[in-house]
Parts: structure tokens; sequence; C-alpha cells
């Protein structure tokens, strides 16, 4: 596991008060909709989303083959898919509701 998303009900205040711990840095913002910080050594994503509890964030080597196997294991995957930040990634919906993303591993991990 590489990250964990928070699904918050306001992505700025939300922002302004993770970017202020130690060790961190803003990978990626969306006004209003979408952050992504790096913590140490791994991410936060902060997302305005209400349906959800979180989602958790699981790097793999490849994403095609991943989604393969899940799909042959039925699982109902939705993507792949590219964000508007480059990042490939494939969801799963766990039975709580909440979403499994796997996503490739590309360059050095932010």
């Amino acid at each position: 596991m590489v990250g964990l998303t928070l699904h918050v009900a306001d992505v700025e205040r939300s922002l302004n008060f993770y970017k202020r711990l130690p060790d961190s840095s803003i990978l990626f913002h969306m006004l209003g909709k979408f952050a992504l910080i790096k913590v140490g050594g791994g991410r936060l994503g902060l997302l305005q989303d209400q349906k959800r509890p979180f989602h958790v964030e699981i790097d793999c080597q490849d994403l095609d083959a991943t989604s393969a196997l899940l799909k042959e294991s039925g699982f109902q995957l939705e993507g792949p898919t590219t964000r508007p930040w480059g990042e490939r990634d494939a969801l799963v919906v766990d039975p709580d509701g909440n979403l499994v993303e796997f996503s490739q591993a590309h360059g050095p991990k932010v």
C-alpha cells in the first residue's frame, strides 16, 4: 500500500491542515475537487466525495495484467483509466462501499 485517500467535505480546508505536516509537499491540486500530498514516503489524497468513507491505493507493476486478474476473479472493475495528473488506475468497490484503487507504479515513488 502506498497511499490513502480521504473523502472530505472541503478540499481546501483539509489541504490547509495536511500540508502543514512535517515532510509534506503538494504534488497535485485541482481547486475544490482533489489534492495529492506527499507525506514522508507515501501519498495522501484529499477528494471531495461524500459517497464513500475512504479508499486505499495499491501500486502494481502491470496495471493491465492486474486488471485482467481482477476480472478473472469475478471483481466488478472500473477502468483502467488515465487521470488528469497522468496516473493510470483501476477501481474496485469493497462490500462496504470503500474504493480499492490499483495503480501502475511509475518512476520514483512519491
